[in-house]
């Protein structure tokens, strides 16, 4: 019995020592983001997809434990959102479906798309502080939450093997115009959204499409969601600390996993002409990320 409360009291001191090790903090500032990933091309080798900034913001709680004064540990928990601002413009195709059928031309696509994933991320980090400076490394892992994307996509093209030219029916336009709203967790393959139409003549035939296009409109099946749940990678920085609990810090992320899916990664350029079925890209796309914050240590 003597042992079992002697037992219980070093946990408890233990317990309370530990706690009182911890320094618990708040932080939040800004993402400046991009995603990295192979370029598809052209049959002359030109590169026809690129990935711009977006900024988001971050915001969460942080937990530090000291081993010494001068060293320590770290673990965050953080809401981030991060993506790119996607452009494809160069050779394409759009199959255009209707009941009992379906016809394919090629041409020329224009995408653009602005895409916002939200993580919660989880940040470990060894912490090395020398008076004002803190130096910060280790890895993350982020949890996709949610994934939308909204813009816009312009097609111009002949249908394939007449070689007749796509036209709008009711303007007589030759390229044709969409909207793209994008729920990468939620939308159904086939799915556009809204009443309104673009009815496009195709060889002899009028198909009516929807004006504005989900993720995977293009789909016939259900390949599963384009961004993957998972991300990780490493990360560093530092910090500058204007009084004992309030710093600004500026860090680096850079990821390391695949954030898309291999099995719904649709090719823009390639499509099997003799049947009409879809090409998936095997590649890899990553986030990159550069955060500046503000936090406060207690």
């Amino acid at each position: 019995m003597k042992l079992k409360y002697t037992l219980i009291f070093l946990l408890t001191a233990f317990v309370f020592s530990l706690n009182a090790q911890i320094r618990y903090g708040f932080k939040t500032g800004l993402n400046f983001a991009n995603i990295s990933g192979p370029s598809e091309t052209d049959a002359n080798g030109k590169e026809l997809e690129s990935w711009g900034n977006v900024t988001g913001f971050h915001i969460g709680a942080t937990f530090g434990y000291n081993f010494t004064d001068n060293y320590g540990l770290r673990a965050e928990f953080l809401y981030s959102k991060r993506g790119a601002k996607y452009t494809f413009d160069g050779e394409s195709y759009r199959v255009f479906r209707y009941t009992g059928g379906q016809t394919l031309s090629t041409g020329i696509s224009r995408y653009l798309i602005n895409i916002n994933n939200s993580h919660l991320d989880i940040p470990l980090t060894f912490v090395a502080r020398w008076g004002s400076f803190e130096l910060t490394a280790g890895g993350y892992a982020g949890f996709l939450i949610s994934s939308v994307g909204d813009g816009s996509l312009r097609y111009s093209g002949e249908t394939v093997p007449l070689g007749n030219t796509v036209t709008n029916s009711e303007t007589g336009a030759t390229e044709l115009v969409f909207n793209l709203n994008h729920n990468y967790r939620k939308d159904d393959p086939g799915a556009g959204e809204g009443a309104d139409m673009v009815i496009a003549k195709v060889d002899s035939r009028n198909v009516e499409i929807p004006k504005t296009l989900g993720a995977y409109f293009d789909y016939t099946e259900d390949k599963g969601k384009l961004y993957n749940t998972l991300d990780y990678g490493l990360i560093g920085g530092l910090a500058y600390y204007l009084s004992n609990s309030l710093y600004v810090s500026a860090r680096l992320q850079y990821g390391l996993a695949d954030i898309t899916s291999n099995k719904a990664d649709l090719s823009r350029t390639e499509i099997n002409v003799s049947d009409g079925t879809f090409i998936y890209r095997d590649d890899k796309d990553k986030n990159f990320v550069i955060q500046a914050s503000v936090g406060f240590s207690f």
